[in-house]
C-alpha cells in the first residue's frame, strides 16, 4: 500500500486536482478492502498447523476421530444394519459436511414415501397434521427472505461496479495509476 500511496501522491503532483487525489484514494480503498482480508490474521492460530493422517480405509474426518468415534460408528452398524465400512462411510458423509448430509438424507426420506421433493414432503406431512398452511407459509417466508439477501448483495456489487465506472469514465487518466 506504500507503493500505492506513492502513485496517488506523483498523481496528485501532475495533476494537482483534488477530485484526481479523491479518486485515486477510492481506488486504494477499494483495493485494500478486497485485498486487506487475505492477509489478515485475526482469527487464526499461531501455531503451525498440523496435519493428521487417519490409519482408517477411508481417511475420514482424521481430527473428528476421537474416542467415541468407534462407539458412534458401532451404534450406526447396529442401528441402521449397516456394514462396518458402510458406517464409516455415512458418519463420514456427517462429519465432511452436517448440513448436506440432514438435507440428502431428508430428501431421501420424502421421496421414500413418494413426494418429489424435500419440500414437498414436509408440506405433505405437515398437511397430514392440519398445519400445512403454517408450513407452507414458513418456506415461502425462507424462500423470499433467501431471494431478498441475494438480490441486495448482487444490488451492492452493481451499484460498486457503476459508481466505479462512472468515477473513473470521466477522467481515463485516473486509472492509470502504475504507470505515474
Amino acid at each position: 500500500l506504500q507503493t500505492s500511496s506513492c502513485a496517488c501522491i506523483k498523481v496528485h503532483n501532475k495533476l494537482g486536482s483534488d477530485s484526481d487525489m479523491m479518486k485515486c484514494s477510492a481506488f486504494l480503498f477499494l483495493i485494500a478492502a478486497v485485498v486487506g482480508p487475505a492477509f489478515t490474521t485475526a482469527f487464526t492460530s499461531s501455531k503451525p498447523a498440523v496435519a493428521l493422517v487417519s490409519k482408517t480405509k477411508l481417511n475420514a474426518g482424521p481430527l473428528f476421530k476421537g474416542k467415541d468415534y468407534d462407539r458412534i460408528v458401532e451404534n450406526i452398524m447396529v442401528t441402521k444394519n449397516l456394514s462396518r465400512e458402510e458406517a464409516e462411510k455415512d458418519y463420514s458423509e456427517y462429519l465432511e459436511n452436517p448440513n448436506n448430509y440432514a438435507l440428502n438424507k431428508g430428501e431421501a426420506y420424502y421421496r421414500s414415501l413418494g413426494y418429489d421433493s424435500l419440500m414437498d414432503g414436509v408440506i405433505g406431512e405437515a398437511e397430514k397434521e392440519g398445519r400445512g398452511d403454517e408450513v407452507r407459509q414458513r418456506v415461502e417466508d425462507f424462500k423470499k427472505q433467501g431471494q431478498i439477501k441475494g438480490l441486495s448483495v448482487i444490488t451492492v456489487f452493481l451499484v460498486l461496479f457503476f459508481y466505479l465506472k462512472i468515477s473513473f469514465d470521466n477522467d481515463p487518466t485516473s486509472l492509470d495509476l502504475i504507470s505515474r
